[in-house]
């Protein structure tokens, strides 16, 4: 089916190479094939959120230019009310449809009137593979990743740079990936870690893969239990769950032997939790971003239970550094007490730059080829463990949630006279939880009786659970305070509220 997407998308939607085509879509085989079909005509992927509001969605179809909208039914109501707020919309040369339903069911979907369901387009006709040019320099896909400020970054990455880290992944972790173990593709597509470490990785050797849509602990285990899955990639908030559901003890878990985390910190204290549960399972951690295709740093299943708490060691084809505030490199310690700096990367692997940000790519990437990650790391025998990170985002189960995007929607609230969105450490959900602090504009915080302050918490909360996708609500609550710490120049503090909030 893969050649003959391909060849609906070049031949009858008459897109051209490079062209970019949206996918808005849950984990499903139609998914995969999609993506790969993409890759093959030529053509630039652009996975998205299909939990996105329809303001969440405007900005990456405008920013990259989407020609094509391949939307889930789940998501084809947003996509259309998107649409309708989009002051450039996706435009095909031939007068067809820009928007079409993508499904795997059995029967053709049915959505919103007018959208169709691209497989009532399939003929058969299959698609040659197309010819790219130069691999290093052409994209094969457009990954949003939310920045500290401002809005999410289009990141860039090229056909090289996702060939390179499913050989990354492959040679880091060798004994994982080969055939026989089954997969479980839990978390989403529309991420680079599910891209690379689910999608590409595992059909280039020829792995089978389960989907699922979606991680419901319930279906998780049934999954395991039914097709022998060996091998997860999770995060924290899965393995928590693993660790204490009384869900897992209805179901046989014997053939699960590596829980790979990613996307957010690992605990060694969650993951003893996790195998003294499940003791035939090795919880292991990777490390990576989406600008860099993910993966920098991974250690084998093998070796994990001899460095707990690390994100690993660096990773085939992957040059990392240590860097301080002034740009020289940090000595390498290998003792307990290893001399923290900044982590730059560099290699195949790196992204091409972001969507139509000159300076932000700049800023990031050096003139020969260095990624400044904006995590803080040490080295212990030849292991990384992150410390801190320049970085501002919360990340909620995997998901980033970026302060900046939060506060600029929650200072029109006509109550709120400013505020400051920072993560809130949850020990009872492994995971961090966006709380915002903010400063009311009618009456006095200082003073004002606590029925008042509870009142605009609870307001606030609703109202913007009601403008953002799931893993950007206020999770972590609203607190009013009379006024936000800043710097002389304007800066929030944020590390200031952040400690006053966690050290408790």
């Amino acid at each position: 089916m893969t050649g003959e997407i391909a060849h609906v998308l070049r031949n009858v939607l008459g897109l051209q190479a490079g062209d970019r085509v949206a996918i808005v879509s849950p984990n499903s085989t139609i998914f995969v094939m999609t993506f790969l079909a993409i890759a093959r005509a030529g053509l630039t992927s652009v996975p998205l959120n299909p939990l996105y509001s329809p303001e969440e969605l405007a900005h990456p179809l405008e920013d990259s230019d989407v020609r094509v909208v391949l939307a889930h039914p789940v998501a084809a109501k947003s996509v259309l009310a998107c649409l309708e707020k989009m002051k450039r919309k996706p435009t095909l040369p031939n007068g067809q449809s820009s928007v079409w339903l993508l499904d795997d069911g059995d029967k053709e979907a049915r959505g919103p009137a007018p959208l169709k369901d691209l497989r009532s387009q399939l003929n058969k006709e299959q698609l040659p593979v197309q010819k790219i040019g130069d691999s290093s320099k052409t994209p094969a896909t457009i990954v949003y990743s939310s920045g500290t400020s401002g809005k999410p970054k289009g990141v860039m990455l090229a056909h090289d740079a996702l060939i390179a880290n499913t050989e990354t992944v492959l040679f880091s972790a060798e004994a994982d990936f080969k055939p026989g173990n089954t997969i479980g593709a839990v978390l989403p597509m529309f991420h680079i870690f599910g891209i690379n470490v689910l999608l590409l990785s595992p059909l280039l050797v020829g792995i089978e893969i389960v989907v699922l849509p979606r991680f419901d602990i319930e279906m998780f285990c049934a999954m395991v239990q039914r097709f022998k899955v060996a091998f997860v990639l999770v995060v924290p908030p899965m393995l928590l769950m693993l660790a204490r559901s009384p869900v897992v003890n209805k179901y046989d878990l014997s053939s699960l032997r590596v829980l790979l985390s990613g996307a957010a910190p690992l605990s060694r204290e969650l993951g003893d939790e996790v195998e003294r549960r499940l003791p035939a399972v090795r919880v292991t951690q990777g490390y990576g971003l989406s600008e860099t295709a993910p993966i920098l740093t991974l250690t084998p299943s093998s070796e994990y239970r001899n460095f707990k708490g690390s994100c690993g060691e660096t990773a085939y084809g992957v040059e990392l550094r240590l860097v301080n505030d002034d740009g020289k490199d940090v000595a390498f310690e290998q003792g307990a007490n290893g001399n923290p700096g900044e982590l730059w990367a560099r290699g195949r692997n790196i992204m091409m730059g972001y969507v139509n940000n000159k300076e932000a790519t700049d800023d990031c990437l050096t003139e020969d080829g260095w990624f400044k990650t904006g995590d803080i790391a040490v080295l212990r025998n030849n292991h990384f463990y992150i410390v801190d990170r320049k970085k501002e985002l919360i990340k909620y189960k995997g998901f980033q949630v970026p302060p900046a995007e939060l506060e600029a929607l929650i200072l029109t609230h006509p109550q709120v006279a400013d505020v400051a969105v920072v993560g809130l450490q949850s020990k009872q959900e492994a995971t961090e939880l966006p709380l915002a602090f903010v400063v009311p504009r009618s009456f006095d915080a200082s003073s004002a009786p606590q029925d008042k302050k509870d009142a605009l918490s609870r307001d606030v909360i609703e109202w913007v659970g009601q403008r953002v996708a799931n893993h950007k609500k206020l999770r972590g609550g609203v607190r009013v305070i009379p006024a936000i710490p800043k710097n002389p120049s304007g800066k929030i503090l944020r590390r200031e509220l952040r400690d006053s909030v966690n050290s408790k």
